[in-house]
């Protein structure tokens, strides 16, 4: 999975402006834009984001749209878009990857992976069984 699979989920260079490091980009904060563009690409339910990223609906809502983003939300955040770059490289598509995230899966002891998307850990084991996956290994 490349950088530019999870910067384009972020705004790619229209929103992020030139290429750079995804350490750097979290250091030196994403921009608000980021979080509103990822938000309409991927779907995911607010409450769960906004839980995952730590942060409540009002304070996002005080940022000016090119403000740039603490940097624990912005490590966060991409932490979150590197999940959906290689769920949707996967799956072909954001949509089957949502799908994927919402069914029981034996992987995750009957319960939907979605449910995991509230710590970096929940997100890395996520991860680790998309890899499985993506090299046909079973549970």
């Amino acid at each position: 999975m490349t950088k530019n699979k999870i910067t384009d989920l972020l705004g790619g260079s229209k929103v992020l402006g030139k290429p750079k490091d995804l350490d750097d980009l979290a250091e030196e904060g994403l921009p608000k834009q980021s979080l509103v563009f990822f938000m309409t690409q991927v779907n995911l339910d607010e409450r769960r984001l906004f839980n995952y990223l730590d942060v409540t609906k009002r304070t996002l809502d005080n940022y000016k749209p090119k403000e740039r983003l603490r940097l624990y939300i912005s490590d966060r955040l991409i932490h979150l878009a590197e999940l959906y770059a290689k769920g949707k490289e996967i799956f072909n598509s954001l949509e089957y990857f949502n799908e994927w995230l919402n069914r029981p899966s034996i992987d995750f002891h009957g319960e939907k992976p979605i449910e995991l998307i509230n710590t970096r850990r929940g997100i890395d084991e996520i991860l680790r069984t998309l890899g499985r996956i993506e090299h046909g290994i079973l549970a």
